[in-house]
């Protein structure tokens, strides 16, 4: 039988290792984990207020002004180029979407300016356009996320949203946060019925991530990921027709900013999503990890270490994915933090029926991976590494809310959740267990 090494002797062994190239102190989670909370939730609201203004932008209409009256306008909101800079005279950088970066400041005066172009639903949600252009002074919920954001001194250096729709489609921004200094990529999570066949298609993909023999690390398996959130990934189109990934192109977007840019040098890496976002955030850091463990040049200027923090995030891959990424984790080249809420249907296995009835594949064959923190109504949080659920075990009242964003915010503010927020990252894989299990 193959020996297992304990957690805490392979982390003590990475520290020794790595600790002339680990520059900054460990973030306590406390100061990750709201942070990337709010980013994976702003990522929805801000591609629906971008998607708002590139579909009514210049576009004339008519309002009614009587029982038998209307009148003209134009609709023309003020300083678009705020938050829409994929226009202007600047030369394109073949590594991203946007030639201008987009700070929270831009953001905010943008709310400010154009609010009468926008209706946002009582008690938050999804802002949508406002046919009667009724003047507001009021500032809308969204806006105070922004201030927030602000605070942190965060601009997001890419967005791509150019494929969205309604439907769903591949959302992500590259963000840099520089009062915490971190990168983050952000995914952001399921909108439409585009982005739910994706979610439902669990068939295995043996070769995007494993294209060849030194793809693999352990011998003798046969690893495979989610063929729905593989596509969304490696689809070559959002490459601006010039034959790339998808993750590819946003690995170039980071490892040049971290290259090029003398501020963020001693920066760590953070990917996060909600849901479908967290799936996409688990994969893209497996892949960064695995490219890093190999020397690849594509990421030779990414920090030593990729930090994945989830919400609510489905599970990736099989068994033999999982010894992959447990390789990973015991280099020290990938940690995740997987947060989960108890009665949270989405990170679940064995799928039962009815719900099994529109799956593709055999959700039996999956696992997650990293250390779960799993977050009750009421009692502490409980921090255990993969910890994988089936979804008989997660049934009970109002499944739907227990995995949207709101009551993941929370539980996370919820005192008997909060006894883990002073650990380290390292910290919590060490309380987590042996992960060679």
């Amino acid at each position: 039988q193959r020996h297992k090494i304990s957690i805490t002797q392979q982390l003590h062994r990475h520290r020794s290792n790595n600790s002339s190239t680990m520059s900054n102190p460990e973030d306590k989670l406390n100061e990750v984990i709201h942070h990337l909370l709010r980013m994976s939730d702003f990522v929805y609201s801000f591609a629906n207020v971008r998607r708002v203004v590139k579909a009514n932008r210049d576009q004339t209409k008519w309002k009614k002004t009587g029982w038998f009256s209307s009148e003209e306008y134009k609709v023309e909101y003020v300083t678009p180029a705020h938050i829409i800079t994929q226009r202007g005279g600047q030369e394109e950088d073949e590594h991203q979407y946007l030639k201008y970066d987009i700070t929270a400041d831009a953001i905010k005066t943008f709310m400010e300016e154009n609010r009468k172009w926008f209706k946002e639903p009582e008690g938050g949600g999804d802002w949508v356009f406002d046919e009667t252009v009724t003047e507001k002074t009021e500032p809308f919920l969204l806006e105070a996320t922004v201030e927030e954001t602000r605070s942190e001194n965060v601009k997001f250096i890419d967005y791509d949203d150019e494929f969205s729709t309604k439907a769903g489609g591949l959302v992500y921004g590259v963000l840099i946060n520089l009062t915490q200094k971190r990168i983050v990529v952000v995914f952001r999570g399921t909108v439409g019925t585009t982005d739910m066949f994706t979610d439902r298609d669990f068939r295995l993909d043996h070769e995007s991530f494993f294209e060849s023999e030194d793809d693999i690390f352990v011998s003798g398996g046969k690893p495979g990921t989610h063929m729905g959130f593989t596509t969304y990934l490696c689809d070559e189109k959002k490459g601006e027709n010039d034959g790339r990934k998808c993750l590819d192109r946003i690995l170039a977007c980071v490892n040049e900013e971290f290259k090029s840019n003398a501020n963020v040098k001693d920066f760590d890496l953070y990917v996060t999503g909600h849901s479908l976002g967290g799936g996409l955030a688990n994969l893209f850091t497996f892949k960064a990890a695995q490219l890093k463990a190999k020397d690849h040049e594509s990421v030779k200027y990414l920090p030593e270490k990729i930090t994945a923090v989830t919400f609510a995030a489905p599970v990736v891959g099989n068994e033999d994915f999982n010894k992959e990424y447990q390789y990973l984790e015991k280099k020290g080249v990938l940690r995740h933090i997987r947060v989960s809420n108890e009665g949270d249907l989405v990170p679940t296995m064995s799928i039962i029926p009815p719900a099994s009835f529109a799956i593709k594949g055999d959700t039996s064959l999956y696992t997650q991976n990293g250390v779960n923190l799993l977050f009750h109504h009421q009692d502490e949080v409980k921090v255990g590494y993969r910890a994988t659920k089936t979804m008989a075990s997660q049934l009970g009242f109002s499944p739907l809310t227990n995995h949207l964003v709101p009551e993941y915010y929370k539980r996370v503010e919820l005192e008997a959740n909060k006894k883990v927020y002073g650990k380290t990252v390292e910290e919590l894989y060490e309380a987590a267990g042996d992960f060679t299990n």
